[in-house]
């Protein structure tokens, strides 16, 4: 075996050493270097984690506030809806006194156009026919109204509550 080391020159393994610390110093380079681009993307991850975070925070924020103006307005719109309802039932109201008076006007002024012989005749048919007529249609034109109202002011609410 010595036979075999005095044949090969001893710079030869003094080169094949040096090539061998050279390779491992290199290595040793790219772990570090790994090791470094390591941190970096760690850092990295919890920076982007961190702005994820964030973010989410900030829309969940921007969200809780949109649920919050959006139920305000909801609230102000049913309040309107009331409002309105309150004074298209006081019209109502007031329109339902004006018709009564109407009537007992007709009622009145026929009365007088009757004839006293006709009595026999007036049983058989309604007391007066232009009041009863009068009476269905403008309770008719009431209803309509009424309902006519009822489907404005919801479209209203609506347009009122919805989300912006």
């Amino acid at each position: 075996m010595t036979k075999l080391f005095d044949l090969v020159p001893s710079w030869l393994y003094a080169a094949a050493i040096a090539l061998l610390l050279f390779f491992m110093l290199g290595q040793r380079v790219q772990v570090s270097n790994a090791k470094a681009a390591q941190a970096r993307s760690a850092q990295a991850l919890a920076n982007y984690k961190l702005s994820v975070s964030e973010t989410s925070r900030i829309l969940q924020a921007a969200n809780d506030r949109k649920a919050t103006d959006n139920h305000a307005r909801q609230l102000e719109a049913i309040n309107a809806a009331r409002t309105r309802e309150t004074l298209a039932v006081r019209a109502a109201d007031d329109l339902r006194l004006d018709r009564d008076r109407l009537l007992d006007a007709v009622r009145v002024a026929t009365r007088r156009d009757r004839v006293p012989s006709a009595a026999a005749t007036a049983q058989a048919q309604p007391a007066d026919p232009l009041a009863d007529v009068f009476g269905q249609c403008t309770a008719e034109v009431q209803e309509l109204v009424r309902a006519a109202d009822e489907h404005a002011s919801d479209v209203q609410t609506l347009i009122d509550s919805w989300p912006r």
